[in-house]
């Protein structure tokens, strides 16, 4: 029930981006503009706490901080870093972390550090612009994803 609601909101984020960007206003939001720094945290806090989706929540916030590309990824990677070791008692007292989960965590390593050597290839090489554009789109089809039933 609460897909559609997440799915509302980050289409909502989404037009708001594109609208800034598109008015005659280009600042960025600042951490001094408080109004948008807490709708931002309120819904990201939101959605990654009913449905653990507050990475395009997190994007759009760091979109609209017209923020580089290195400091997005590295904003972003501390950030969930540290959510999720505050949630990580939380999820082992809900039985939710076992030993199977543990093992295809251990599975996946090797894919993981994979992506991130990609990664740090791509990134030195990829135009803002193209970024910016990326990341935008891809929150349009999470979205759309959690708008299906």
């Amino acid at each position: 029930m609460v897909k559609p609601v997440i799915g509302i909101i980050l289409l909502a984020m989404v037009a708001i981006t594109l609208w800034r960007r598109r008015s005659a206003s280009t600042e960025a939001i600042t951490h001094t503009n408080v109004v948008a720094t807490i709708s931002y945290g309120t819904l990201g806090g939101f959605t990654t706490t009913v449905a653990n989706a507050g990475g395009p929540v997190m994007s759009m916030y760091l979109l609209a901080m017209r923020t580089p590309v290195k400091v997005f990824l590295g904003t972003a990677a501390w950030f969930f870093a540290i959510v999720n070791i505050v949630k990580l008692p939380i999820l082992i007292g809900l039985g939710l972390i076992t030993g199977p989960v543990l093992l295809l965590d251990a599975v996946l390593v090797p894919l993981v550090v994979v992506g991130a050597l990609i990664g740090r290839w791509m990134i030195p090489r990829i135009h803002q612009l193209l970024f910016d554009r990326i990341v935008l789109i891809l929150t349009i089809l999470g979205a759309a994803y959690l708008l299906v039933p």
